[in-house]
């Protein structure tokens, strides 16, 4: 598997399939099993930084410097590192998550060390608690020790002897405290949670090599962080101004169509309209013919009938027989 492995970051994936297409094989770095946080410069789980640390597993995926140089001669090299600075991203706050939760961790632990609240005292010290607790108890051997008839001595030594007792616990809790106060407090390091006691717990621990990585990968993060999140805005505003541009062609579309559709049921209602209106006028035209057909009837019919009422009354004739009656005449006279 080790030999596998070395292969792969030396040669690639898939190096024994004989690649038809040389665009293809120059593009062996996008296969999934290549890391893409190594191709950018930083994976947090290479061995040299947290893998095989403090619970971090060591990173499965190939880390191979010819893919990273792959990467750099490749025409889109800009779009596909944004890309890979996007997923590296997401794995390096997973690491720094891990470690806060490990701080959190180291933290409460101290505050609830019992060791921590009850430090151990000076020798000296030690001493008097000893000898004032063995002056103590042989008061109370020896007040046990007397007669009866000796009551008074008894509880006289019985008293002093509680009275030590309670001297000596006075004395213990104030060198308690002055033993506390003078201890270093134990802290952690708010970079890679490692505990330290003083100055130079402080000076040790920042040369390991956990807190050297952590302190990289906190660095890594603050610089792709505002520059993955400018990409992602601009992403993000380019897709909004296709959409908008897509929802006004729609709309745009849906009011060439709806005006179309207008103008052909105007079209239509004019059509109906005059279609309508030719008829009216057409029917108008026939009734005012019909009208002026049957006032000439009606002038023709009151003609006829005054002309028969004349010539019952005999007070005219028709203008033919007045003038054959005047021709008549003329002919007699001469």
């Amino acid at each position: 598997n080790k030999a596998r492995a070395m292969l792969d970051a030396l040669m690639g994936p898939n190096r024994d399939v004989l690649d038809q297409d040389s665009n293809k094989a120059k593009e062996k770095f996008k296969d999934r099993s290549v890391c893409k946080g190594y191709l950018i410069g930083m994976c947090p789980l290479d061995p040299t930084l947290l893998g095989g640390k403090r619970g971090f597993a060591v990173c499965e995926k190939i880390h191979s410097e010819p893919m990273r140089d792959q990467l750099q001669k490749h025409g889109d090299v800009e779009t596909l590192t944004r890309d890979y600075e996007r997923l590296s991203l997401q794995d390096l706050e997973f690491a720094v998550r891990e470690c806060e939760g490990h701080i959190a961790e180291e933290k409460s632990r101290i505050r609830t060390d019992v060791r921590r609240k009850k430090p151990p005292l000076p020798l000296a010290v030690n001493d008097k608690l000893s000898k004032m607790k063995r002056e103590s108890s042989l008061m109370i051997q020896k007040a046990e020790e007397m007669d009866d008839d000796q009551i008074r001595e008894k509880e006289a030594l019985v008293t002093k002897a509680n009275e030590l007792l309670k001297e000596r616990e006075e004395y213990l809790d104030t060198e308690m405290k002055k033993a506390i106060e003078a201890l270093d407090p134990e802290e952690v390091c708010d970079v890679c949670g490692t505990s330290y006691v003083g100055k130079d717990g402080n000076a040790a621990h920042v040369k390991f090599r956990i807190h050297e990585a952590f302190k990289l990968i906190r660095d890594r993060i603050a610089e792709l962080k505002p520059r993955v999140e400018e990409w992602e805005k601009k992403k993000q505003e380019a897709k909004d101004a296709e959409n908008k541009k897509k929802r006004k062609e729609e709309w745009d579309k849906a009011l060439e169509e709806g005006g179309e559709k207008r103008a052909k049921s105007e079209k239509n209602e004019k059509g109906e309209k005059g279609e309508k209106r030719e008829k009216s006028e057409k029917g108008e035209k026939k009734a005012r013919s019909r009208s002026k057909s049957e006032e000439k009837k009606a002038s023709r019919s009151r003609r006829k009938s005054r002309g028969k009422s004349r010539r019952k009354d005999g007070s005219r004739e028709p203008s033919k027989s007045r003038a054959k009656s005047r021709a008549k005449s003329r002919a007699k006279s001469r």
